[in-house]
């Protein structure tokens, strides 16, 4: 599945993908919009199949509900509902209008990168683990971001090249990226979840 948003500040496309054979997806995403923000998380279910998928659905229920609150906050309200569960990596972006400020919140191998208007490129360090219940400690970073910034978030369904970089450069479009990135992938044989995405303003 291929989708593309127009978020004003914010233009996302997503590949989104389940595991050969599998009827179900075990990652899950969610965007939304408002007045003061832009927020995207991803999240991958442990395993594959509906297991998987009933961690990750939980997680993003929880921010489509509480998607107001700070990244750290919205991280430890998805822990508490994933107990029971095989739990799940993610990773929280906020885009706040206002500071020109994201806020990144992960636990896992949810991988991010920033790519700025320069050439410079940034990759924010993850923290370890999962959230499955169990208390967990989170890290949050406050990046700055600018006009034509790039970032670019997936799963571990994605194997990716250090080739791929040059896909990403501000003179293109998130879908024309995507489209490029899909193209080059190799088929990892897992749930694959790729979000792409760059400021306008």
């Amino acid at each position: 599945m291929m989708e593309h948003q127009d978020l004003k500040e914010v233009d996302i496309s997503i590949y989104h993908t389940a595991k050969q054979g599998n009827w179900c997806s075990g990652d899950a995403f969610y965007t939304v919009r408002t007045d003061s923000y832009v927020l995207c998380a991803v999240a991958d279910g442990l395993g594959s199949g509906e297991g998987a998928m009933d961690a990750s659905e939980a997680a993003m229920s929880v921010i489509k509900s509480a998607h107001d609150l700070d990244t750290e906050t919205l991280m430890d309200r998805c822990n508490r509902v994933l107990g029971g569960t095989r739990g799940v990596v993610i990773t929280i972006l906020k885009f706040d209008f206002r500071s020109g400020i994201i806020e990144y919140t992960n636990v896992g191998n949810i991988s991010c990168t920033f790519y700025k208007p320069s050439g410079e490129m940034y990759r924010p360090v993850p923290t370890r683990g999962y959230l499955s219940g169990k208390k967990n400690k989170y890290r949050t970073q406050q990046i700055p971001y600018e006009k034509d910034t790039i970032f670019l978030v997936y799963s571990d369904g994605l194997i990716f090249d250090p080739l791929y970089h040059s896909i990403f450069h501000k003179f293109e479009t998130p879908r024309k990226m995507i489209d490029r990135l899909v193209d080059l992938m190799v088929d990892s044989n897992d749930d694959t979840t790729i979000l792409v995405g760059k400021v306008n303003r």
